[in-house]
């Protein structure tokens, strides 16, 4: 009966290590794919000056912004080995109001151009045409199977009997390959065209420029946290988008003044 009962406790200790690990290991992949906040867009300030120091400060007028994104951007589409992000719910404030603000920044801080809140006020319009605003993050298979085996590895030898040992395999294979951060594939993007026009209303200039953002961080597959990825990359894509388009914006207005 000694004997017996002392397996009943073995086996009742063993069950409940398991049954630990496994809350535990579930509660970190939980944990570790928290995202459920509204995505905010925390653009850089601009320190260069691009004054044109040709003729006075020419007045801009910011007329119609489009947004002409692909549906993939809008909708935020893809699952573990391919997501496109944000999300049109996802952001807090619409894209076209979001380009607006970075774009007005960027226009004042650099002063390149008065901004004008009137079109009779204004020696040029500008129109603007978002055609990329975005990222995406890209895994292969190797992503998952290596952690798996990492997460099984280590279950399996927490295990007292081979019974065991395939049990706290599977839990925490299933949770490395959830939880254990690998180099993934991501790029972010923006493409924006541009469109200024004088008093008359002629076109007397237009370009459209890609900034362009492509790493590697590691992530994990159920990494949800895409605020600290759009203040790392998306952000830069867009100032380096701007940068393109003003210093291009730049000595279109000098050849017109002169």
């Amino acid at each position: 009966m000694t004997v017996l009962g002392n397996r009943c406790q073995s086996s009742r200790r063993r069950s409940g290590r398991f049954w630990t690990i496994a809350v535990a290991a579930l509660l970190l992949v939980s944990l570790g794919g928290c995202g459920g906040s509204k995505i905010v867009f925390h653009y850089p300030a601009e320190e260069i000056d691009f004054t044109t120091r040709v003729t006075k400060t020419p007045a801009i007028f910011i007329d119609v912004i489009r947004d002409l994104r692909s549906a993939e951007q809008r909708t935020g589409e893809g699952r573990l080995f391919g997501i496109s992000y944000p999300s049109d719910e996802a952001w807090e404030s619409s894209v076209v109001q979001i380009y607006h603000d970075a774009l007005m920044q960027d226009l004042s801080q650099t002063n390149l151009v008065e901004l004008v809140p009137l079109l009779s006020q204004a020696d040029y319009t500008l129109s603007v045409d978002i055609l990329s605003l975005g990222a995406r993050i890209e895994r292969n298979v190797l992503n998952f199977l290596l952690p798996a085996a990492v997460g099984f590895g280590v279950g399996f030898a927490l295990g007292d009997d081979s019974s065991s040992s395939v049990k706290y395999g599977t839990v925490l294979g299933v949770v490395g390959m959830l939880a254990i951060p690998t180099p993934t594939k991501h790029r972010a993007d923006a493409e924006v065209r541009l469109q200024l026009r004088d008093r008359t209303g002629e076109v007397v200039w237009q370009r459209s420029c890609l900034g362009e953002v492509t790493e590697t961080p590691w992530l994990m597959s159920t990494n949800k946290n895409y605020q600290k990825l759009v203040d790392r990359y998306l952000t830069k894509a867009v100032k380096r988008c701007n940068a393109c388009l003003l210093g291009q914006l730049r000595q279109a207005l000098i050849a017109d003044a002169q």
